[in-house]
């Protein structure tokens, strides 16, 4: 019986200790390829990420899902500024795959406010006809903690990035290019947060990320299409526990995408899937597994 008992400590220890190594849900300010660009929308958008963690421990080897639904859109209170808004619903799943033990967690989760200024378009330059068209827009953010973060308080809540939200107030930085020539079009984007201290326990690493998403458009009247295909880098830097550099966090992936936008009238929907192509997370315990996202938009 002690012998039964001791084993039940040690594995209970090896989860606690284990935590540094999960998949994160609390990403940085990447956007996208959004809707039509100077059309004011409301939608939801439905987003999925999977991870497999402890990679070289049989014991503790775990599978992650989480899925968020967020309520987005997008307003321009004049006319050079958008200012985009998401509300998440997060739902966070992890199964360890030794045991069956299953872990689940949903709520809201951390709302994200940005803004960008339109310092470049010539898409309004009704003397170009060349068919070229560039976009630039500059701006940054804010990050705050509406989801519930309760790292620290309990054995229970022994995972920081299992959390519905990140329990700190970051700040978001970001630019998008867009340049167009008749039906294709490239995209660039980089983004950044930088995280504040979450409580006396942890700070989550600041992270930045890159992508370029190349598209051709389709028109036949009301109803057009847009598929689109490209890349994404993200890089985040270690976190901090208790003071200290958390040593099994941080790193870097590039995952290749293909997506497909539909627009009829004010009506907007898309979805896309996003590959690992190289990657080394969590000092190589965590592996990205495919991701995919959908979303529904209305304009008016």
């Amino acid at each position: 019986m002690k012998k039964i008992l001791l084993i039940l400590l040690i594995m209970n220890r090896l989860s606690a200790a284990a935590c540094d190594l999960c998949g994160c849900s609390n990403g940085s300010a990447f956007v996208g390829l959004l809707p039509r660009s100077g059309t004011q929308f409301v939608g939801m958008r439905y987003r999925i990420r999977t991870f497999d963690s402890h990679l070289n421990s049989q014991l503790l080897k775990t599978k992650e899902e989480y899925q968020t639904l967020e309520v987005w859109g997008r307003f321009y209170p004049v006319k050079k500024l958008q200012v985009l808004t998401f509300l998440p619903y997060n739902d966070n799943q992890q199964t360890m795959l030794y045991s069956g033990t299953k872990t689940s967690k949903s709520g809201i989760g951390d709302a994200l406010l940005l803004a960008h200024y339109n310092v470049l378009n010539t898409f309004l330059d009704t003397t170009n006809t060349s068919g070229l068209y560039h976009n630039l827009m500059i701006g940054g953010g804010i990050k705050l903690p509406t989801g519930k973060f309760e790292y620290g308080y309990s054995d229970a809540e022994v995972n920081p990035n299992f959390q519905l939200g990140t329990g700190s107030t970051d700040f978001l930085l970001s630019a998008i290019h867009t340049i167009r020539y008749k039906k294709f079009g490239l995209n660039t984007e980089i983004g950044g947060r930088l995280s504040t201290k979450s409580n006396e326990h942890y700070r989550f690493g600041n992270r930045v990320n890159a992508s370029i998403t190349m598209f051709y458009t389709k028109n036949w009247g009301s109803f057009s299409i847009m598929p689109n295909v490209g890349t994404t880098i993200d890089y985040g830097f270690k976190d901090h526990k208790e003071g200290k550099l958390n040593s099994l966090t941080g790193g870097y992936s590039l995952l290749g995408s293909i997506g497909f936008q539909a627009y009829y009238r004010k009506i907007s929907t898309g979805f896309t899937f996003q590959e690992p192509i190289v990657q080394n997370l969590g000092g190589g315990e965590l592996k990205i597994l495919p991701q995919c996202a959908v979303y529904l938009t209305v304009g008016f």
